[in-house]
């Protein structure tokens, strides 16, 4: 069994920011009230600044000082350019994390997974996008490698980048089967820091091909009027 982690009312704040973003109450480009956001999340406008600032450093909002915040866009070029740094950093965090994972930090991962078959057996996609962002943050983490934890933050957005794109038409993906390729990290976490590495690199190569065979498809008719779906975990 795990333990109930403490979640913190900034940490809540995001994963509602995130829910929005994800059920696609929430567009590309789109502004976020702070005073809006507090009172409808019964939070000080405090918590709410903390949030974005995080959801900021991660590539998901734009936050200007003294201005505006709004929910990022990006493009094509974009995504590539951050799939390509996902590419470098994520093999590392795995490998780093392979090498102190503990029977809890592999639970924890494994409780993520679970999640994610769930959700994707009801089509609540929001949820699987949750857990998805969840688990990835969870393997930086366990790198303990503050460097590492940094400079991955700053690419957390790639998971869910083709949202952010705004072409929000549901991809041909089974997440059933996504819910696995993660499973096959926790695996690979367990047998060692070269075969999570290889492992990682591999599944994020063929999330990669598959998000830029998605962006380079023509927009399927009435494809902004809600989000159905994501590319890869």
């Amino acid at each position: 069994m795990l333990p109930i982690a403490t979640v913190t009312k900034v940490e809540q704040v995001r994963r509602a920011v995130l829910f929005q973003l994800f059920s696609g109450a929430l567009r590309p480009g789109q502004r976020l009230v702070e005073a809006k956001l507090a009172s409808e999340l019964h939070v000080s406008q405090a918590t709410v600044n903390a949030a974005l600032q995080d959801l900021h450093s991660e590539g998901i909002v734009t936050k200007l000082l003294n201005r505006s915040t709004n929910v990022s866009r990006y493009s094509r070029r974009e995504i590539e350019n951050l799939f390509a740094i996902r590419l470098v950093l994520e093999p590392a965090a795995s490998g780093a994390a392979a090498q102190g994972a503990t029977t809890t930090a592999i639970s924890a991962l494994n409780h993520l997974v679970n999640q994610m078959r769930a959700a994707a057996r009801a089509s609540d996609l929001p949820s699987f996008c949750i857990a998805d962002y969840t688990f990835h943050q969870e393997i930086y983490a366990m790198s303990h490698n503050p460097f590492i934890v940094q400079a991955c933050r700053a690419i957390a957005a790639a998971p869910f980048a083709y949202i952010l794109c705004d072409r929000a038409a549901a991809l041909p993906t089974d997440y059933g089967s996504l819910a696995e390729d993660h499973q096959l990290i926790v695996s690979a976490l367990r047998e060692g820091p070269e075969t999570a590495e290889r492992v990682t690199r591999e599944l994020i190569n063929i999330w990669r091909l598959h998000s830029m065979a998605a962006l380079a498809a023509p927009p399927s008719f009435g494809q902004h009027e809600t989000v159905q779906a994501i590319t890869e975990p």
